[in-house]
């Protein structure tokens, strides 16, 4: 079984409660990094206390797994943003599509228009406000 882990900078409890509305996620679960046990050899970054450690959350019925990083423990570039990856709905109805597409798009940036394409009865991809790309297909 795959499941995705997005990893966000400072934004995975917003995103987590994002997704949650707008796919009706359940069982959403959150740790964050001030959930550690105490350890004084390796306490964790103080502007980190706040942030998700590690979240999980039932969206479409695949479990979803999320976190923040510190962008100070990466070089800028490991962490960019990129559309080489994107996730995958499948809608049974035109509707649905549209109204997920509507809520995704909302702040984010549409990379292609609702259209018929040559495997799907409509299609389309959306990168929302947080980054993650999200490709849209319904099969009719």
């Amino acid at each position: 079984m795959i499941q995705p882990f997005i990893t966000f900078e400072g934004q995975a409890a917003a995103a987590m409660d994002f997704y949650e509305r707008v796919f009706d996620g359940t069982n959403k679960q959150i740790m964050r990094w001030s959930d550690l046990p105490p350890n004084p050899e390796a306490p964790p970054p103080e502007k980190m206390s706040d942030q998700v450690l590690y979240g999980r959350m039932t969206i479409c019925g695949t479990d979803v797994n999320f976190s923040d990083t510190d962008p100070d423990f990466h070089a800028p570039e490991v962490f960019a943003q990129s559309c080489f990856i994107s996730l995958a709905l499948h809608f049974e109805s035109e509707k649905e599509l549209r109204a997920t597409y509507a809520a995704l798009s909302e702040g984010g940036t549409v990379l292609m228009e609702i259209a018929p394409q040559f495997f799907a009865e409509w299609y389309a991809w959306v990168q929302d406000k947080f980054g993650v790309t999200w490709q849209l297909i319904c099969d009719g």
